[in-house]
């Protein structure tokens, strides 16, 4: 609700409590305003001469007054309706702003939330990524060890075999030398 419409409101709501304070009083000079001029008019004494001018302006006035008293108490009833209605209406806005406000909070606590999960997300992937870059530099090097394994194998092999070669024929000349051939 706008801010002017609500100072309008809080300043119709002080006026209705402290004309509330004196509505007994305001209510029964009412009513005895509707009796007089209803009584008034139901009195009326017929005369039996002619109607002198200011007579029949007091008539005209009397009913004149006898219908703004009627308009008066359809206004009164319309403006009480009209009260309660707004009282509704003000009720029902605050209870909506309310809510609204409620929604506004849980829907930023739930975008926070989302935000946050999105980065922790972001960290997880960066983790997973860094793991999988391991694992591949750690393969890379498990297979450049094996091959070098591999490599130094074939050449202890090769050393071995040309070590036990040269060992057989150096048995092989001595077993001659020393004639057990």
């Amino acid at each position: 609700m706008a801010d002017w419409s609500a100072r309008y409101l809080a300043a119709l709501d002080a006026r209705d409590r402290r004309e509330s304070t004196h509505k007994a009083y305001i209510d029964a000079y009412t009513r005895l305003a509707d009796r007089k001029t209803t009584a008034s008019i139901s009195l009326n004494p017929t005369s039996t001469s002619t109607s002198s001018p200011n007579h029949d302006e007091v008539t005209r006035l009397r009913q004149d007054l006898s219908t703004t008293q009627a308009a008066r108490s359809t206004l009164a009833t319309q403006l009480q309706t009209l009260q309660t209605t707004t009282t509704a209406l003000t009720t029902s806005n605050t209870t909506l702003t309310s809510q609204l406000t409620s929604v506004h909070k849980q829907l930023a606590f739930l975008e926070r939330k989302l935000k946050d999960r999105d980065e922790e997300l972001k960290q997880k992937k960066k983790l997973v990524e860094q793991v999988q870059d391991e694992m591949i530099a750690l393969t890379m090097e498990l297979n450049a060890l094996g091959r070098e394994k591999e490599k130094l194998k074939n050449e202890n092999a090769e050393l071995v075999r040309r070590w036990m070669e040269r060992m057989t024929t150096e048995v092989d000349r001595a077993n001659r030398e020393a004639g057990w051939e």
